[in-house]
């Protein structure tokens, strides 16, 4: 028993570390203090202690965050939703705490059924870390993209072309765009490439509907909640999903890319991609995906983590890193060098 709650606390701290990294100080406490609860069996193992055995890929932390998160957006919590900065709070943790702690006894039961929820930030800052992998294949093959994404939760990055993307050196995609990228690239792609999407499809074992009321409001939730910025960006891919929508396919993907890759089509380049999703799937499907891609020939364009950096990939060959929302992208970086 002590083990479990050992192991589970230094999971909750090192996403503690991670968020303080990443720019959200609000978290980075509440998430440190929740480690220092749940070693003394206090509410947060209450909440979490049903979790405890799954594995770490499995982001049992963010997934807790998400489920309180969830309660202030929607009201549940309203005295913990007058500190948190999403809805207008102040964002001071040490006043945070004690609120956030009392609602998981309040709130016990809510909460825990939240987390059961699998990990679907659909974080759109993804795409301006992908951009450049697309433009390659547009410029190098001089065909249309038919593009498929696998883990692709509520679709938001299988509408990057038409999003707006804006670096030192230069630009892409429409300035009408209700989303521009304007402080993603710290070493920017060639951005003069045209590309044109004349297909797209996703698959997800538990897709989300963006245009759907409940399914904004899971997207919103799984954002930091003092990360305004990146709020920001997905109420902009919103936007652009309800004025573009289409359909994410229920369905896992070795069977979404054996039926997809089956049909052959030499007038466009067909890209096979997803960001940070494999950590989730299983090791045997992991070796499917891989050869069921390597089998068709098509492109397979990634952005997933390393110890060092997530890595940006094209066919294996790494174009360059980022940050896990895809900020700090930095092309032709090596990695090992971060």
């Amino acid at each position: 028993m002590q083990e479990r709650v050992e192991a589970l606390a230094a999971r909750l701290r090192r996403q503690a570390a991670w968020c303080a990294k990443d720019g959200s100080p609000l978290y980075a406490s509440l998430l440190e203090k929740s480690a220092h609860d749940l070693a003394v069996q206090g509410p947060v193992w209450g909440v979490l202690s049903g979790y405890a055995d799954e594995p770490g890929t499995a982001a049992v932390p963010l997934r807790f965050m998400a489920a309180v998160h969830r309660l202030v957006l929607d009201d549940t919590l309203a005295e913990l939703a007058r500190h948190y900065p999403s809805t207008g709070g102040e964002g001071d943790p040490d006043a945070t705490w004690p609120i956030f702690r009392r609602a998981l006894i309040d709130h016990r039961e809510q909460i825990q059924a939240l987390v059961a929820n699998g990990c679907q930030t659909n974080e759109v800052g993804r795409s301006a870390a992908l951009l450049g992998g697309f433009l390659e294949v547009a410029h190098s093959t001089n065909r249309p993209l038919r593009i498929l994404e696998v883990g692709a939760s509520a679709g938001l990055n299988l509408r990057w072309d038409r999003y707006r993307y804006e670096s030192a050196d230069g630009s892409w995609g429409d300035p009408a765009s209700p989303l521009t990228f304007s402080h993603h690239f710290e070493i920017a792609p060639p951005m003069n490439r045209q590309a044109t999407v004349v297909e797209r499809k996703g698959c997800d074992v538990h897709p989300i509907d963006p245009a759907a009321a409940d399914g904004a409001l899971a997207l919103r939730a799984s954002i930091w909640a003092d990360q305004l910025g990146r709020l920001a960006l997905l109420d902009g891919a919103l936007k652009a999903a309800r004025a573009m929508p289409f359909q994410v396919e229920a369905t896992g993907a070795v069977a979404f890319l054996e039926r997809e890759l089956a049909r052959e089509d030499p007038t466009v380049a067909t890209v096979v991609f997803h960001s940070v999703v494999m950590q989730y799937v299983a090791e045997e499907d992991r070796r499917r995906i891989e050869a069921l891609i390597a089998g068709a020939g098509v492109f397979h364009l990634s952005m997933e983590p390393t110890d060092k950096a997530f890595e940006i990939r094209l066919d294996g060959d790494l174009l360059g890193v980022s940050g896990p929302h895809g900020t700090r992208v930095r092309w032709n970086v090596d990695s090992s060098q971060q």
